[in-house]
């Protein structure tokens, strides 16, 4: 593989701008506010980056909206909790190298929407859009989901720029929107815009294990709902949805406990298990100012895994299924079954094709770099099983080490991040030839 140690030194002779890099970035308050979001000062970000660090490069910055027909599309999915989703002001970054023709093409594809902070102080750092380094970490929202990786593609093409590699394929770097929170049309925009892509590295927190392999889950609303006024009339049998959902709360619990017993892929760790995890419980308001009468009604939020051999049928089935059987027999729920719907898309699983010649170019990558190569199952949801429903393209995750995704003090580790650079730029060398 040629251009080895001049991929190493050029990454290594910029490690400050990269930090600079993602460090600005992480700063740039890009969350995700369904049914909106506010990624545009990051791309635009981004974009001056491009035009600034690789000239000549090729961008593209377009709106979900700006595909044609995109709404009709059978995987476009329109709401979240029964709200329009809004994708105005939300463009989609594109940057392109122009090979000479005829080799393959590789994308590195990542997302500039974060989850909110949570909390309005952090631990390391107070400031939880720091961009902070400590002791070899980075700290702040979004840095390891995704920005670091997102950057990091983008990064990738400035070193095939500075360094002169002239190759045969396409090279792209994406930031596409709206991938958390069940988005996934921003990628599906994407991949449209361009179809026929051979290969991509999606930059998700992998820990540099080479994702073969995610689950898929969807997000759930239960909600009971009695009849009557409530409040704190005489009635002394006042129908009370609470003790309801709390029956729903411990078959929810018993239903996770049977997840644990499905058939775990080859791919991950044999004490992997996909779960059902409850977010929230929720019936007359959340404080005292808003108590003091019973409620007419009330949910509970949860999530549910499945694997990636599981259809959305079968996973929805075996659920409601189990649901009934068990609150079925509680006369309670005999005249009142408690509605169940999902409040998200469905995620379906992923699996990459392991005989794809794009996984033996990231192997030699892999080894040129002294890393230890593993192909593995992801053990979370990403947007990575549109690509090959939508386009001609197949997909790995791969991204950095690092903490706390969607916690307090999420942190990416920089040396995973100057590795990640590095792979993929000798991935594409090799790839793309």
């Amino acid at each position: 593989m040629r251009y080895v140690d001049d991929v190493i030194g050029w990454v290594d002779g910029n490690k400050d701008e990269i930090i600079r890099t993602i460090s600005e970035l992480v700063q740039i308050r890009t969350v995700n506010l369904p049914p909106g979001g506010n990624e545009k000062p990051g791309q635009e970000y981004l974009f001056e980056k491009c035009k600034e660090l690789i000239p000549g490069c090729e961008t593209d910055l377009f709106e979900v909206e700006d595909i044609p027909g995109i709404r009709e599309h059978p995987l476009f999915f329109p709401t979240i909790d029964g709200q329009q989703r809004v994708y105005k002001d939300r463009p989609i970054l594109v940057a392109r190298l122009g090979g000479s023709g005829g080799g393959h093409s590789l994308v590195f594809s990542g997302h500039m929407d974060t989850v909110p902070s949570y909390r309005d102080e952090w631990e390391v750092f107070k400031d939880p859009f720091s961009g902070k380094v400590k002791d070899g970490k980075m700290y702040g929202r979004g840095t390891v989901d995704m920005k670091a990786g997102t950057a990091s593609g983008f990064l990738a093409l400035k070193c095939l720029h500075d360094l002169g590699v002239e190759l045969k394929g396409n090279v792209f770097a994406e930031s596409v929107v709206d991938e958390e929170n069940g988005g996934v049309n921003g990628s599906i925009a994407a991949r449209l815009r361009n179809p026929d892509i051979d290969f991509a590295i999606v930059p998700e927190p992998s820990d540099m294990v080479v994702g073969v392999e995610s689950i898929g889950g969807s997000d759930w609303k239960v909600t009971v709902t009695e009849s009557g006024p409530g409040g704190i009339g005489p009635d002394v049998k006042l129908p009370n949805p609470v003790y309801k959902l709390g029956k729903v709360a411990l078959a929810l619990e018993e239903y996770d406990k049977r997840l644990a017993k499905l058939k775990v892929p080859d791919t991950y760790d044999p004490d992997m298990r996909v779960r059902l995890l409850t977010f929230q419980l929720n019936a007359g308001g959340s404080t005292y100012q808003e108590s003091g009468a019973v409620p007419t009604s009330g949910h509970i939020l949860f999530w549910q895994e499945i694997y990636s051999y599981q259809s959305e049928e079968e996973a929805k089935k075996d659920l409601l299924d189990f649901m009934k059987e068990r609150l079925g027999e509680d006369p309670d729920f005999r005249d009142n079954f408690p509605k169940f719907e999902t409040v998200i898309r469905f995620l379906e699983g992923h699996r990459t094709d392991r005989n794809h010649p794009a996984l033996s170019s990231i192997q030699r990558a892999y080894d040129r770099l002294n890393l230890e190569y593993r192909e593995k199952g992801i053990p979370f949801a990403t947007d990575v099983y549109s690509f090959k429903k939508v386009s001609n393209t197949d997909a790995a995750i791969i991204g950095p080490k690092g903490g706390n995704v969607h916690g307090i003090d999420e942190y990416v580790e920089i040396d995973s991040v100057l590795n990640l650079i590095k792979m993929m730029v000798l991935t594409a060398i090799d790839f793309c030839i």
